[in-house]
């Protein structure tokens, strides 16, 4: 009999899916100890049927040393084989009227879940690759607007029934949510008195500097939040370090040669004295050029747009790319190589349906963080946008019936 989920629903919340990890799963965890397990009980059968007696005519005893180990093994792959079963039956992806839960419990040692609002779903990936999709699993990931983690669900069982469901779930509350919205667009209307829809606010912006001082300010590792609005993010640190490569090795180049060149005598003393100034002068103004031109480039977030910030030093140059949020199709991020991953940094490309281009952050920290934070940002201008649509259109009606019936003299 197939378990079911340990967690219950809260006050009117309501079950309305549950999906299981496929078979799949289960077999590729439990592989290893089957084959060891059936490894031991084969050279077992073997010794018992290949047993020859002694030159005295007495057998030897079936249960030695070497056959209690096998025995204990084979029993231990059992146990192990169970356990796994068991752990496999206990994991579960919940949709519910109300949120997605991923319910995670290991046998007697933890019960962890991840859940995500309905309200707050994002979007739905299903990923089947070939065998996968043969057998009928795959993984489903439901990503999150805002700085929440995606839950990912790995070899789901009829994953496209459960992309299906979510969606079908994540589309009803929408439509819900924005009757409320409407209500109290219209609400607002009748008594301007009447509290305010809420923004809701992205956690990451919370923990977010408003200015910076001192060395924060020249070595700019973190990401701001201007003037309540404006989140704004540098390039990662690693940009920097690749960028003052070059000053690195030619002051080690001049370190030799401050050793070196007064011993050879080939300059006089004061000829060699303003050599090693001028060019000591020009790698830090190198480094310095490497620095700056690292601390002009930046990537900006407002309510309505992103935008791609390339400056030059001194003002030489500046390169800006902007993108209006409702023009933005899909945000991706990409941790390119497993130093990117160990590091924590990425790209993150902005499709757009616009004639100027895709914009893409290059090589910026927490790349997935930043992807959803745009998705957040995404999804305030939408509402922001759709109230000022239905503001207009009641605008329209009290016009319209103003002309209809002018007032009386």
């Amino acid at each position: 009999m197939a378990l079911q989920p340990k967690l219950k629903p809260e006050g009117d919340e309501r079950w309305m899916y549950v999906a299981r990890r496929h078979w799949i799963a289960l077999l590729e965890r439990a592989a290893i100890p089957l084959l060891v397990g059936a490894v031991a009980a084969i050279i077992f059968v073997v010794r018992g049927l290949t047993l020859q007696p002694d030159f005295l005519g007495n057998r030897p005893p079936l249960l030695d040393l070497l056959s209690l180990l096998l025995i204990l093994l084979g029993l231990a792959m059992l146990v192990i084989v169970a356990y796994t079963y068991f752990d496999w039956q206990n994991d579960f992806l919940i949709l519910s009227n109300k949120r997605v839960i991923l319910e995670d419990r290991t046998l007697f040692l933890r019960y962890d879940y991840e859940t995500i609002l309905l309200e707050r779903v994002q979007n739905v990936n299903l990923r089947q690759r070939g065998l996968q999709k043969l057998l009928g699993y795959g993984n489903v990931t439901v990503q999150a607007a805002g700085s929440t983690a995606p839950i990912v669900f790995t070899r789901a069982r009829r994953p496209a029934e459960i992309q299906q469901q979510v969606m079908k779930e994540v589309n009803r509350e929408k439509r819900e949510q924005e009757k409320r919205r409407l209500d109290a667009v219209a609400q607002r209307r009748l008594n301007p008195q009447a509290p305010p829809i809420p923004v809701p606010k992205v956690p990451v912006e919370e923990g977010l500097k408003s200015s910076t001082h001192g060395l924060e300010s020249l070595l700019p590792l973190r990401p701001m939040f201007l003037n309540g609005t404006t989140i704004v993010w540098h390039r990662h640190w690693i940009v920097l370090l690749r960028r003052l490569l070059w000053p690195l090795l030619l002051f080690a180049l001049w370190l030799v040669v401050l050793v070196v060149l007064p011993k050879l005598l080939l300059l006089a003393p004061g000829t060699t004295t303003i050599l090693l100034f001028v060019s000591l002068i020009g790698i830090l103004g190198f480094a310095a050029w490497q620095w700056e031109d690292w601390r002009n480039d930046v990537y900006m977030l407002d309510p309505n747009r992103l935008i791609d910030l390339q400056r030059r030093p001194l003002g030489l140059s500046e390169d800006r790319k902007e993108a209006s949020l409702g023009a933005i199709q899909n945000v991706n991020a990409i941790s390119p190589n497993l130093l990117a991953r160990v590091l924590g940094y990425g790209d993150v490309e902005i499709e757009t349906a616009g004639t100027s281009g895709n914009l893409v952050f290059l090589t910026i920290a927490q790349p997935q963080q930043v992807q959803r934070v745009v998705f957040e940002y995404m999804d305030r201008h939408k509402w922001s946008q759709k109230e000022r649509d239905w503001n207009t259109a009641i605008d329209i009606v009290e016009s319209y019936n103003r002309v209809q019936s002018p007032p009386q003299p």
